[in-house]
């Protein structure tokens, strides 16, 4: 009808979204308002425990999605290409359990009590307050979240070329290696620099099987995570800064993934 104009309709999903994302980033400019601000301890916002945490939670998190990388990356192709449903819910448990319970089954693992442990105890491979309590941890907790996305990575592959070579006889492991593998060196990177990011975060296993370290190079030093429970539990304002310090970090280890995961769409990589 003439004379009459059409009213822009409300994008409400548009408004949930922004609101929800508010909702995400209010504690996260709190922590660093006040961390940086009015609760300010520049010997905890910027101290040398509280780097060396830091390094340690870095170089712990990376040296156990190595691991993940290696171990877990035909996991995930075979399921992939196998429905395992039995498999994949044993994948998914260490991801729905609270995970103190994780740092708990590993005490009781190495505990002298059971076989298992006193084997384990009597050649020296010790799990409580060591390096090798900590990684495992963090390859337990970051599993299910690097297998998961290799797997829809796998998934997402061609199957004409792998198909192609099984009919010339090839085995499925050499179909993995030659062809697959060889396409998934960007999804590997991108799932891997992701589960990086979920072991960096890691607290409740590691507060029960590894408070803090002794051992070469980082002794006696904790996780970040742990180390600003403890500030916590002692001086309130200097959690809030290193608490701050520790946002800081992260924020740089996600917009390096977010480039990384650019660089690699860009390239069709992933």
């Amino acid at each position: 009808m003439e004379g009459t104009s059409v009213r822009p309709k409300l994008n409400v999903l548009k408004l949930i979204s922004i609101f929800s994302g508010v909702l995400l980033l209010v504690p996260i400019i709190y922590l660093l308002y006040y961390g940086y601000g009015p609760f300010l301890v520049v010997k905890d916002a910027f101290g040398k425990l509280l780097i060396s945490s830091i390094e340690f939670t870095f170089f712990s998190a990376a040296v156990s999605v190595i691991t993940v990388v290696l171990a877990s990356t035909p996991l995930a192709y075979f399921l992939a290409r196998h429905s395992n449903p039995i498999m994949e819910s044993i994948v998914d448990i260490p991801a729905s359990i609270p995970h103190p319970l994780v740092g708990i089954a590993l005490v009781f693992i190495d505990s002298p009590i059971t076989p298992l442990g006193k084997f384990l105890y009597d050649h020296g491979i010790i799990f409580y307050y060591s390096y090798l309590g900590v990684f495992l941890a963090l390859i337990i907790v970051s599993s299910p979240i690097y297998i998961r996305a290799m797997q829809n990575f796998f998934k997402s592959l061609p199957l004409e070329p792998e198909i192609y070579a099984i009919s010339f006889g090839y085995s499925e492991f050499y179909v993995f290696r030659k062809i697959a593998l060889r396409k998934g060196i960007g999804g590997i990177v991108s799932a891997g620099l992701t589960s990086v990011a979920r072991a960096i975060s890691e607290f409740g296993s590691i507060v029960i099987i590894a408070p803090y370290v002794t051992g070469w190079i980082f002794n006696g030093d904790c996780t970040s995570s742990i180390y600003i429970y403890n500030e916590f539990q002692t001086y309130f304002n200097a959690s809030v800064s290193a608490a701050a310090t520790l946002i800081v970090f992260s924020l740089i280890l996600i917009v390096s993934i977010r480039i990384i995961n650019y660089v690699l769409e860009k390239r069709n990589m992933i």
